[in-house]
């Protein structure tokens, strides 16, 4: 069933004036591509309408144009919006959520079946939708206002994202269709494609290539694949993890993989990525073990052990327990 937003929340928010926009820390695609979208969306309405973003996103977004804020001042708006943040803490608000008194004009929009943004004043989410982009591209066909190609080409960028192209499993008719309405609006298809998926730096496929030969492992009679990235493999190839959108499916892409980890250090513990190829062996629960969340084929967790040795051992008998279930 296609997204259908409550007309109360499409009233509420469109009675704003000045809006502040939010999405999560480490922004992907649909992060950036709801945030922009919306803003994209509400400047077409005469609306004043901000993104905050408190660090650079993933260079390959940068081609699409992109006008954000560093810090803000909550009282130069009147309505707040945070997009694709399943947790309250996830969001790159900067502080300004987090020190706002009254939070009944904070809308949430999501489609994280883990979200448990209850302090919004309107927290909508449809666990159905391939990503946010679908939600904010329901609000804005349901609205029947007018809005720009540019608009249509950010919400088109998080739908092609998190679908890997209408390659997953949250690919069906209603995407396809919402998709064949924006493209509509005049997108260039092509130029989009090649900015998300054929612009990979140099020295990214040198890193990826690196990362497959020296690092993967392969267990569970082949269908559990996962790679721990080394900080010397990031310092050799000058690569931050915030343009890793992706790597992951170089594990997925293995014959006969079922399950795909990929690992890497942070200050607070190990960063796990979590994806799945097969509804029977969903990853959210062995991600909601550690207090992680996301989706029920792709889900990840910040994990706190000592070594990565350590985390390979629960997570190998965590894997197992899932496929062998």
């Amino acid at each position: 069933m296609a997204v259908q937003i409550p007309e109360t929340l499409l009233s509420a928010l469109l009675q704003g004036e000045k809006f502040l926009i939010f999405t999560h820390v480490r922004p992907d695609g649909d992060a950036i591509g709801s945030a922009f979208g919306m803003r994209s969306f509400l400047l077409d309405q005469g609306k004043k309408a901000d993104v905050l973003l408190p660090v650079d996103p993933p260079a390959r977004y940068l081609k699409l144009g992109l006008d954000s804020l560093r810090e803000a001042d909550s009282n130069d708006y009147d309505t707040f919006i945070a997009l694709d943040c399943a947790a309250f803490h996830r969001i790159a608000d900067n502080g300004v959520l987090t020190n706002l008194a009254d939070k009944s004009r904070f809308f949430s929009l999501d489609h994280h079946f883990t979200n448990n943004v209850d302090c919004a004043g309107f927290n909508f989410v449809d666990s159905k939708a391939s990503s946010a982009c679908e939600v904010v591209s329901a609000l804005a066909f349901q609205s029947n206002l007018a809005f720009s190609k540019q608009t249509a080409e950010f919400l088109l960028t998080g739908m092609l994202t998190d679908t890997g192209g209408f390659k997953f499993s949250n690919t069906n008719g209603d995407v396809l269709r919402m998709a064949a309405k924006l493209l509509d609006k005049g997108v260039d298809f092509e130029k989009l494609i090649n900015i998300l998926f054929f612009s990979k730096p140099e020295r990214q496929l040198r890193f990826e290539s690196e990362l497959i030969s020296s690092q993967i492992k392969v267990a569970c009679g082949g269908k559990f694949a996962y790679a721990f990235i080394p900080q010397e493999l990031l310092d050799k190839y000058n690569f931050s993890l915030k343009e890793d959108e992706g790597i992951i499916d170089l594990l997925r892409e293995i014959d006969g993989v079922v399950i795909a980890m990929l690992v890497h250090k942070q200050e607070d513990g190990f960063k796990v990525s979590l994806r799945s190829k097969d509804p029977r062996y969903p990853v959210a629960p062995i991600a909601a073990d550690f207090g992680g969340g996301g989706h029920l084929m792709a889900a990840g967790a910040t994990v706190e052990l000592p070594e990565f040795s350590d985390l390979e051992k629960v997570f190998l008998e965590k894997v197992s327990a899932v496929l062998n279930g």
